[in-house]
């Protein structure tokens, strides 16, 4: 069952963009620009959606591209900063769900599809992630890491470092 629901507002104060949050064992990709086509939304929709987990060095990002609507793009996240419900969930045995939320400037729901991530993929994510807990770094480290790992490669790219990869084909 999604997190969001078309046509929902959300009480957001973000600019146009991507960007990963988490909730209820939900992996929310956010995706908010001024101007959607009836083309694109319903690709979001009915085709086929890539979502890849990769790690290269001390980053950890989603990869996510939407068949004839978005190309690769990168999620980076900092376990690091992550407090709460991800990090309780790290302890569960809840599996764990990607949901594609598609906003509006006005922060309107126009387009949500849910998947599984599976339960192999769930396990796998959840080892990483405890061990990325583990390492000692800092988010100021990430960030440098991540901004070196931009400079040197395009999204698309980051592929060859992918630890697992969910597809979820066209509706």
């Amino acid at each position: 069952m999604t997190i969001y629901k078309t046509n929902e507002k959300l009480n957001l104060d973000t600019a146009d963009g991507i960007w990963l949050d988490y909730k209820e064992h939900h992996w929310l990709f956010f995706i908010k620009d001024r101007v959607w086509e009836a083309e694109e939304l319903q690709r979001v929709n009915h085709s086929d959606i890539v979502v890849d987990f990769m790690q290269k060095g001390i980053v950890d990002a989603f990869l996510l591209e939407i068949y004839d609507c978005l190309e690769t793009s990168d999620i980076p996240f900092c376990m690091k900063d992550a407090e709460g419900e991800i990090l309780d969930s790290l302890q569960d045995h809840g599996e764990y769900y990607y949901e594609i939320v598609i906003l509006n400037e006005e922060n309107m729901v126009l387009a949500d599809r849910e998947f599984p991530m599976g339960k192999h993929e769930t396990m796998v994510l959840k080892d990483k992630l405890l061990q990325r807990l583990s390492q000692n770094y800092d988010s100021q480290a990430f960030d440098n890491a991540y901004t070196t790992l931009m400079q040197r490669y395009e999204p698309y790219e980051l592929e060859q470092f992918t630890i697992f990869s969910n597809r979820k084909q066209d509706k």
